[in-house]
C-alpha cells in the first residue's frame, strides 16, 4: 500500500511536495511509525477503518450543509482516516507564527478602530479599509476591556513549493471548523487509539477550555454569566457546529429571533421570561447582526446590539468588525506593517498579492492575469475567486473592465502549487494537495495567545484541484502534531460556574421547536398507522371497489383525507373509485402539505433545529428515520413497497418515543415535547373517533370499523383483554374515551397535557390555573360528564352517532384553544420589542 503510494508520487507527482516522503521517495521520519502501521494492517483492514469513521460520524449526526444544492442539506460530514502530520520541531515554528500574526493583526484591529495611524502614515491605503464592507464606522472607538481585540482567530496554510508554511486566509469574523475539528479527532480516537497513543498525538482540548476561561474573564458577571451561540439558524452551512459547540461547552444556542434589546440590554426570550444575556458568541457576519445599523433587510441579527454594545451592556466575540481584517488586499502590506508595529519579519508569510487599487500592481495583475487568482476583497457568496487561466478571452475582457472601472475592489494572488498529503480515496492511499486550517483563542488572564495543536484539514476530492473547502467538496482530515508539548506549566484558570436554575433557561424559538417536534411525531405516527389500516382494506377489498363505495374503505379513505387535511381529497367521489394515485400521492410525496413524507420531514426539520437539546443515541434514531423516509420516498409507483416501508417507520417513530420517555430529563425541554405529542394525539384520536364511527352501516362494516379503530389507536389488545366479548360500540367508546388508565384514551392524553402544563414555569403566579389549563379543564370535564350510552346511541332516521360527532367536535375546538393559549404564553413575547437606550451622548451623524 505504502510502495504503491511512493511509487505514484515519484512518477506522477511533479510539481507538488509531498507531506509523507521526499522526491526520492523517502518517507519523512516523523511519518515513518504512521506509515509502517498502515502497511502492517492492509488495504483491506483499512477500508473497514474507514467506514467505521463514517459510522462513527454518521451516528453522531455529523453534517454539513451546502449552498444552492438540493441535496446539500444535511450531507454527511466526510472524514479521510489519514491524517495531516506535523512534527513538534516544524509546529513550534507554525505556532510562533500564528501567535505573531494574530498579534498583528490585533494591533491593526486597535489602529483601524482608533487612531488610524496605519492610513495616516501610509501603511494602508485609505481606498482600501473604506471600500471594504467589513469595516464598519459604527464601531469607532468601541473597545473590549484589555488590549486583546481579537479574541478568535482561524488562518488556512499550506506548503508552497519552497517547503514552507503560507497563509492563504486570515478569518477573524466567526472562524468556523473548531466544533468539526474535535469531532473528528474524537472518531479518529475511536478507531485508531493505538496509533495516536504511540505517536503521542497532542491533545486539542486545552484550546477550547481557554475559551471558556477568556470569556469568564472578560465578562462582568463572572459568577454566573449567561452565554449564548448567536447562530444564523438551521439552513446555516455549519449549523451542527453550532448546536455541537453550544451543548459541548455549555452554552445556549440562540438565532436572532431568541433575543431582543430592551432596557438597554440584551435579553433571550425564554418559556420563563426575558433572562439577561452577558456574552454573545456570533457566527452571524458581523453585517447580518444589527439590521437597525448595519443591513437593514437581515433577518439574523438583533435590532438594537449595536448600541448595546456600545454602552458595553453585553459582550460580543469576536467583536463587531473584525471581518475587515479577513481582506486579502491587507496581506500585501503586512510584512512593512510587522516591521513597524513589531519590529519583526512575518515568520508566516502570506500568498504573494497585488491590490490592483495601486498602478503598478494592476499592471502586474493585467500582464500576468491567466497565472493568477483573481478575488474581491470582500469574501461573499456573491463575489466568487476567478481563476484567469480558466477563463476565455471574451471573459477576461469583460473581467478586465469590472477591475478597471472599481481597481481597488480586487486583488490578484499567486497560484501556489501547495503540498499534497497521501489520502485514501477508492480503496488506496492517493495524493492530494491539503490546506490546514489553524485555531488561535486570546488567553485574556495572561495576556497572550494559545494555539490548538492540531486543526481542521482538507484535501481536495480530485488531484490537482486549487480551491479545497467543504463546499466544494473536500474532505477533512484531522490533524496531528506529534511529541509532547514543551508547555508542561498549566495555568490553573477559573471556570465559569454552573448557573442556577440552567433547566428553565429554553429560548421561546427552542420551545416553540420542541412543541412542534412532539406534535410532529405523534401527526406521522398516527399518520403512519392509518395509511396501514387503509392500504390493509384496499388490498382485501373486492374488485368492483371502483364501481361500488364500500362503507369500510370509503370511511378509512375520508378519514385519512380529514386527519392530513388534503382535501379536497377523498372527500371526492373520482378519488374514491379510483384511490391508488392518491394513496402513493400521500405517502412519498414531501411537497404535499399534510402527506405522511412531509410530516416526517417536518418532524426531522425540527429535531434538526433542537439537536443541541437532544442526546446522542436519539440522534442515531432521528438518522434511521430519515433513511427509511428516504427509502420510503422511492416507492412511488408500488403500494406494497410503501406498506413494507410504513411498517418499518412506524417502528422507527416509535424508537425514537421510546428514548423520549427514558433519556430526557423532566426539565421544560421534556414537557413541552409531550405537550405537544399529547395535545397531536388527542386531536387525532377525537378525528379517528370522529371519521370511522360517526354512521351506523351493516353489523359486519360496524364491527370492522370499530376494530381498524382499536387498531390507530394500538388498543385492540386491550379491549379484546378487558371485555372478552364481541365488539360494541359502548365499550369501544369507553376504552378511547373515559377510561384514565389507557394511554391512548382521550381522558388520559388530556390529563397528560395538563400534568405537563402544570410542570412548566407559571408567569401568572397568583393563579393556580392559567388561561391553556382553564380551557383545557373545560374539555376535561366534558368528557368526564359524558354519557357513554347517550353518545353510542345512533340517529333512528339517518344512523348517526349526532352527539358522539358534536362532542368531539367540542373536544377539537377546545383543544386548538388550547394550542393557540400555550402559543401566547410561551413562544410570543410581544411586550418585549425594542427599547432605545437613553444617553446623553449625541452621535455625530
Amino acid at each position: 500500500m505504502i510502495e504503491s503510494y511512493l511509487i505514484e508520487k515519484m512518477f506522477n507527482n511533479a510539481p507538488f511536495l509531498d507531506e509523507m516522503a521526499t522526491d526520492q521517495g523517502k518517507i519523512h521520519s516523523h511519518w515513518e511509525r504512521i506509515a509502517k502501521y498502515y502497511e502492517q494492517i492492509g488495504s483491506e483492514k483499512m477500508r473497514q477503518f474507514q467506514e467505521e469513521v463514517s459510522r462513527q460520524l454518521r451516528e453522531n449526526g455529523v453534517t454539513y450543509n451546502v449552498y444552492g444544492d438540493p441535496d446539500g442539506m444535511n450531507r454527511p460530514w466526510i472524514l479521510d482516516p489519514v491524517p495531516m502530520v506535523f512534527n513538534s520541531e516544524e509546529w513550534e515554528g507554525i505556532e510562533k507564527g500564528l501567535i505573531q500574526r494574530t498579534e498583528l493583526l490585533n494591533l491593526i484591529l486597535n489602529d483601524l478602530y482608533g487612531p488610524q495611524k496605519l492610513i495616516k502614515d501610509g501603511l494602508l491605503p485609505f481606498e482600501l479599509i473604506y471600500n471594504h464592507r467589513g469595516f464598519l464606522r459604527q464601531v469607532q472607538d468601541i473597545k473590549l476591556d484589555g488590549d486583546q481585540q481579537l479574541i478568535q482567530y482561524s488562518s488556512d496554510l499550506a506548503r508552497g513549493p519552497n517547503g514552507k508554511m503560507w497563509v492563504l486566509h486570515d478569518r477573524t469574523d466567526a472562524p468556523s471548523g473548531a466544533g468539526y475539528t474535535f469531532e473528528n479527532r474524537a472518531a479518529m480516537t475511536r478507531v485508531f487509539p493505538e496509533l495516536i497513543r504511540e505517536n503521542h498525538v497532542r491533545k486539542i482540548t486545552s484550546y477550547y477550555q481557554t475559551f471558556k476561561n477568556t470569556l469568564s474573564h472578560l465578562t462582568n458577571n463572572k459568577e454566573n454569566p449567561r452565554v449564548v451561540l448567536l447562530s444564523p439558524g438551521p439552513t446555516n452551512e455549519t449549523f451542527f457546529e453550532h448546536a455541537y459547540i453550544s451543548s459541548f461547552m455549555g452554552f445556549t444556542l440562540a438565532f436572532g429571533e431568541d433575543l431582543t434589546v430592551s432596557g438597554g440590554y440584551v435579553w433571550l426570550k425564554t418559556i420563563k421570561g426575558l433572562e439577561k444575556v452577558d456574552v454573545i458568541i456570533r457566527r452571524v457576519d458581523d453585517v447580518f447582526c444589527d439590521p437597525l445599523e448595519f443591513k437593514n433587510d437581515s433577518h439574523l441579527g438583533v435590532v438594537g446590539l449595536m448600541e448595546a454594545v456600545r454602552q458595553k451592556k453585553v459582550l460580543v466575540i469576536n467583536p463587531l468588525g473584525c471581518r475587515v481584517l479577513e481582506n486579502p488586499g491587507i496581506m500585501a502590506f503586512l510584512p512593512k506593517i510587522s516591521k513597524e508595529l513589531l519590529g519583526q519579519d512575518l515568520i508566516l508569510p502570506s500568498v504573494a498579492t497585488w491590490w490592483c487599487g495601486q498602478p503598478k500592481e494592476l499592471k502586474y495583475v493585467f500582464d500576468h492575469i491567466d497565472s493568477l487568482v483573481i478575488r474581491n476583497i470582500y469574501r461573499g457568496t456573491n463575489h466568487k475567486s476567478v481563476f484567469g487561466g480558466d477563463l476565455t478571452k471574451e471573459q477576461l475582457s469583460t473581467l478586465k473592465k469590472e477591475i478597471e472601472r472599481n481597481p481597488y475592489m480586487y486583488v490578484g494572488q499567486e497560484m501556489v502549487d501547495f503540498s499534497t498529503s497521501p489520502s485514501w480515496i477508492n480503496n488506496k492511499l492517493e495524493a492530494r494537495n491539503a490546506v490546514f486550517r489553524s485555531y488561535v483563542v486570546a488567553d485574556s488572564e495572561n495576556k497572550s495567545y494559545k494555539v490548538m495543536s492540531g486543526g481542521l484539514s482538507r484535501s481536495s476530492p480530485e488531484k490537482g484541484a486549487f480551491l479545497v473547502s467543504n463546499q466544494t467538496g473536500g474532505i477533512s482530515k484531522d490533524t496531528w502534531v506529534l511529541g509532547k508539548s514543551k508547555d508542561v506549566v498549566t495555568t490553573l484558570t477559573k471556570p465559569i460556574k454552573a448557573q442556577p436554575l440552567i433547566r428553565n433557561v429554553l429560548p421561546s424559538r427552542t420551545g416553540e421547536r420542541l412543541f412542534w417536534l412532539g406534535r410532529y411525531l405523534e401527526r406521522s405516527a398516527y399518520a403512519v398507522r392509518l395509511m396501514r389500516m387503509t392500504l390493509l382494506s384496499y388490498n382485501e377489498a373486492d374488485e368492483d371497489i371502483h364501481i361500488h363505495e364500500t362503507p369500510v374503505l370509503s370511511s378509512l379513505l375520508r378519514t385519512l383525507t380529514i386527519m392530513t387535511g388534503t382535501v379536497p381529497g377523498f372527500l371526492e367521489k373520482a378519488h374514491l373509485m379510483n384511490p391508488e394515485p392518491e394513496l402513493l400521492d400521500l405517502v412519498h410525496n414531501v411537497d404535499k402539505p399534510g402527506s405522511i413524507a412531509y410530516s416526517i420531514q417536518s418532524f426531522l426539520t425540527n429535531a434538526y433545529a433542537v439537536r443541541d437539546r437532544l442526546s446522542l443515541d436519539t440522534w442515531r434514531i432521528l438518522d434511521s428515520i430519515s433513511e427509511e423516509l428516504a427509502k420510503m420516498r422511492q416507492s412511488e409507483n408500488s403500494l406494497t413497497k410503501a406498506y413494507q416501508s410504513l411498517d418499518n417507520m412506524v417502528v422507527k417513530l416509535m424508537a425514537f418515543y421510546g428514548l423520549n420517555i427514558d433519556n430526557m430529563t423532566r426539565e421544560p425541554t421534556w414537557h413541552l415535547l409531550n405537550i405537544g405529542r399529547f395535545i397531536e394525539s388527542a386531536a387525532n384520536n377525537c378525528t379517528i373517533l370522529r371519521g370511522m364511527l360517526s354512521k351506523s352501516f351493516d353489523v359486519e362494516s360496524n364491527k370492522e370499523l370499530m376494530e381498524d379503530t382499536l387498531r390507530c389507536n394500538e388498543s385492540l389488545v386491550t379491549y379484546r383483554y378487558r371485555y372478552r366479548s364481541n365488539l360494541e360500540m359502548h365499550g369501544v367508546l369507553s376504552l378511547l374515551i373515559l377510561h384514565e388508565d389507557n394511554p391512548r384514551s382521550l381522558i388520559f392524553q388530556l390529563l397528560e397535557i395538563d400534568s405537563h402544563l402544570k410542570a412548566l414555569p407559571n408567569h401568572e403566579d397568583h393563579e393556580m390555573f392559567g388561561f391553556e389549563r382553564k380551557k383545557l379543564l373545560e374539555a376535561i370535564t366534558k368528557i368526564r360528564l359524558c354519557d357513554v350510552d347517550f353518545l353510542s346511541t345512533s340517529n333512528p332516521t339517518t344512523h348517526e352517532f349526532d352527539h358522539l360527532t358534536s362532542m368531539l367536535d367540542q373536544i377539537i375546538e377546545l383543544l386548538h384553544d388550547t394550542s393557540d393559549l400555550i402559543y401566547e404564553k410561551y413562544f410570543s413575547h410581544t411586550g418585549s420589542g425594542y427599547s432605545m437606550i437613553q444617553t446623553s451622548v449625541i452621535p455625530e451623524i
